[in-house]
C-alpha cells in the first residue's frame, strides 16, 4: 500500500507537468530549403576572373611574394604583396565550393566540389587545370546553411542527395525541420 501511494504521488505531478501534442517537431518556423542542381559541368570548370573584393575570406597560403586567400565556396584570390604597403590583387581563380588551398612549384592544389584539383599558375595569362581526382573530399561538398551568430541554431530541410548537389540555400518558412546545426 505504501509503495502504491508513493507511485501515485510521483505519477500525478508528472502527468500535469508536460504537454502532450501530436506535433513532435518545432512546428512552422523560419529556416532554409536547399537549392539543387544536377548540372555539374559548369561548376567543375576552373577559370580566372578579374580581381574582386573578399567577402567570405578563408584560409591563407603564401609563397614568395604571392598570397593566396580562399574565398569560401567560390575560389581563390591571388595577391602580389611585393610592396606590403600597396598589395596588388592579380585576380581570382574560380573553383566552386573551394575551402582549401596549398601551393607548390607553381601549382595550386585545392578542392572543387569534392574533387582534388591541380591548377597550373606558372603563366598567369594561361591558368588552367592540369589534374583532377574525383571524390577525394566527400565532406567538403556537403553544404549547410551559415550561422549568423556563433552558437546560433539554424534549422533547415535535410539535403536529399537523390535530388542533386546543393548549391545554395533559400530562407523561408518550413514545417517541422528534421535537421539543424
Amino acid at each position: 500500500m505504501r509503495l502504491k501511494t508513493i507511485c501515485i504521488l510521483f505519477l500525478v505531478p508528472s502527468i500535469y507537468s508536460c504537454e502532450i501534442s501530436g506535433d513532435y517537431g518545432p512546428g512552422k518556423m523560419e529556416g532554409y530549403t536547399p537549392i539543387y542542381t544536377r548540372e555539374l559541368s559548369s561548376l567543375k570548370k576552373i577559370s580566372t576572373e578579374p580581381a574582386r573584393t573578399s567577402v567570405r575570406g578563408g584560409k591563407i597560403y603564401t609563397v614568395g611574394n604571392l598570397l593566396f586567400q580562399v574565398e569560401l565556396d567560390s575560389g581563390i584570390h591571388v595577391i602580389n604583396y611585393t610592396n606590403p604597403a600597396n598589395p596588388h590583387n592579380l585576380g581570382f581563380i574560380k573553383s566552386f565550393l573551394c575551402k582549401e588551398v596549398t601551393v607548390k612549384d607553381g601549382l595550386i592544389y585545392t578542392n572543387n566540389l569534392s574533387d582534388l584539383v591541380v591548377i597550373d599558375i606558372r603563366n598567369w595569362s594561361n591558368v588552367h587545370e592540369i589534374g583532377r581526382v574525383a571524390g577525394v573530399f566527400p565532406d567538403l561538398s556537403n553544404q549547410f546553411p551559415e550561422r549568423i551568430a556563433p552558437g546560433e541554431t539554424v534549422y533547415f530541410e535535410c539535403p536529399d542527395p537523390g535530388k542533386g548537389t546543393v548549391i545554395a540555400w533559400k530562407k523561408q518558412t518550413i514545417s517541422n525541420p528534421k535537421c539543424w546545426r
